[in-house]
């Protein structure tokens, strides 16, 4: 059963219009993570912003064209990204930024730690203090154990998704404070997920 569902998803993510579809009707459009992404990284007029595995771009619409970059390693929605949406698309391994010392303002990393194992999570965030200015900042938005009981769709897509490394808000935190300035954090929910957020600082 659990390998079935594990499939169909897997499927589901190969297909990123279908992905995004589908991920909008379990998260009630994206509502709530809207809300804090603009909450925490408004637009400011000449900042950079880097979307850090970025998927099939959806969260771009969120800041301004001209200064945004979104990479992730997937091809796939690399290509949808570049023919749904404005700002810059990139391929490429989060784990190895390639890009020069202090580009950016400012990052989103959506959805993307719990995927990932200590020793990788811990190379993105320090590839993002070096490509961050002095002062930048940072917003992790990951997912979290569920935690009503009776969220049972909620606990039934955390046990059939493929993100290995899902973490309390401590797990997180202990990865993430040790390099950035954590400034706020809170848990919320979208649609039947349960998110960790935390704003940090690059000191």
């Amino acid at each position: 059963m659990k390998e079935m569902l594990h499939s169909i998803i897997e499927k589901l993510s190969d297909h990123p219009g279908l992905f995004l579809f589908a991920r909008g009707i379990l998260e009630d459009n994206f509502k709530a993570i809207h809300r804090t992404i603009r909450a925490q990284l408004p637009i400011k007029p000449g900042h950079r912003v880097l979307d850090v595995a970025c998927g099939p771009g959806a969260f771009s619409v969120l800041f301004d064209p001209e200064g945004y970059s979104g990479v992730d390693i997937n091809h796939r929605y690399i290509s949808y990204a570049k023919s749904h949406y404005r700002g810059c698309f990139q391929v490429m391994d989060v784990r190895n930024l390639e890009f020069q010392e202090s580009s950016f303002d400012e990052a989103l990393v959506f959805g993307l730690l719990h995927h990932l194992s200590d020793e990788d999570a811990e190379a993105v965030i320090s590839g993002l203090s070096r490509v961050l200015k002095p002062g930048g900042r940072v917003l992790v938005i990951e997912d979290i154990p569920t935690e009503s009981k009776l969220n049972l769709i909620g606990r039934l897509l955390h046990w059939v998704e493929n993100g290995h490394f899902i973490r309390h808000a401590e797990g997180y935190r202990r990865l993430l404070v040790p390099h950035l300035q954590l400034k706020d954090e809170q848990i919320f929910r979208s649609g039947i997920c349960d998110y960790y957020m935390a704003s940090l600082d690059i000191e």
